[in-house]
């Protein structure tokens, strides 16, 4: 058996940990590496998900504007039938509903 001195098992242990740290650096900057890429992917995924919620936010006030005019409309026509309604019919329109009520309470 061959004996290591000790210069040289201190070279051999002083390689050793050299490589370990080499090792060890490459996987810090892996790590760092992949890190950045989920904070990337997330915030990505932030700003897509705020995009989304503007869109459906804008949507919702459109249909919003577009049920108000919708309602104006109807309640304009209504008037309009309404201030052009003869007595007669608007007497026997009020009986219909009249008997149409009874009707229904009556069930």
């Amino acid at each position: 058996m061959a004996k290591i001195t000790m210069h040289k098992e201190l070279d051999m242990l002083r390689e050793e940990v050299e490589l370990l740290r080499k090792q060890k650096a490459i996987q810090e900057k892996e790590a760092a590496a992949i890190e950045k890429k989920e904070q990337v992917a997330e915030q990505k995924e932030i700003a897509e998900a705020k995009e989304k919620a503007e869109k459906i936010m804008t949507s919702l006030d459109e249909g919003k504007t577009d049920a108000k005019e919708a309602l104006d409309q109807l309640m304009d026509t209504i008037k309009n039938d309404y201030e052009n309604l003869s007595p007669t019919s608007a007497i026997v329109l009020f009986a219909l509903g009249a008997a149409f009520g009874h009707a229904l309470s009556s069930k």
